[in-house]
């Protein structure tokens, strides 16, 4: 009987430690918690030799890729490297070139891949741009279709991004996580195009 409840107590504390981690593995948390979580989760279901980046092909023509990056959306430096080692973007790719890729699909693979609160999250979240703007119609490449949006959430920033043909169906979509830190250099490239 004491071993059934030890080995009870045991298994209850391995999932709660387990849970702890998952919940955790979001921007701003460590590389080695990202890693950890990406190799326990059950939808990104890494091969051994991936760590950050999980690439996933049905076909050459459908794809997806999880990256967790220790970068800045922007690509620009927020700060002065005070947060090195912790992860700072997260990033959801999928590629479909035969049945195209919607925002709608985009967003199931951020239910699928965080838990409710970060879903939730970004479907509260305020849109602070979006485009093409009406404006900027007339400097849209004439061969690359692209319509997005970012959003700011209470825990995060979130960006959705679009691309395909003029007149047809988007073939590549991203949406992106990453701390709210780094959402005002976005902002500023996305207004700017």
């Amino acid at each position: 009987m004491k071993r059934l409840i030890c080995c009870s107590i045991n298994l209850g504390l391995m999932l709660w430690i387990a849970s702890a981690v998952s919940a955790r593995a979001v921007p701003g948390d460590s590389v080695t918690n990202v890693e950890a979580w990406i190799q326990a989760h059950p939808t990104l279901r890494p091969a051994p030799n991936e760590t950050l980046v999980v690439n996933r092909a049905d076909t050459p023509a459908r794809r997806f890729t999880f990256r967790a990056m220790i970068f800045p959306v922007s690509g620009m430096a927020a700060g002065n490297g005070e947060l090195e080692g912790i992860i700072r973007t997260e990033q959801i790719t999928l590629v479909d070139t035969v049945d195209g890729v919607t925002a709608a699909q985009l967003e199931e693979s951020l239910r699928a891949i965080y838990d409710a609160a970060i879903y939730n999250d970004y479907r509260r979240a305020r849109i602070l741009h979006r485009y093409p703007t009406d404006e900027g119609l007339e400097f849209v490449d004439a061969d690359v279709m692209r319509q997005g949006e970012l959003r700011e959430g209470d825990r995060f920033g979130y960006w959705v991004d679009l691309t395909g043909e003029p007149g047809g169906f988007a073939y590549n979509g991203t949406v992106t996580v990453f701390l709210k830190e780094d959402l005002p250099a976005l902002q500023t490239q996305l207004e700017s195009r």
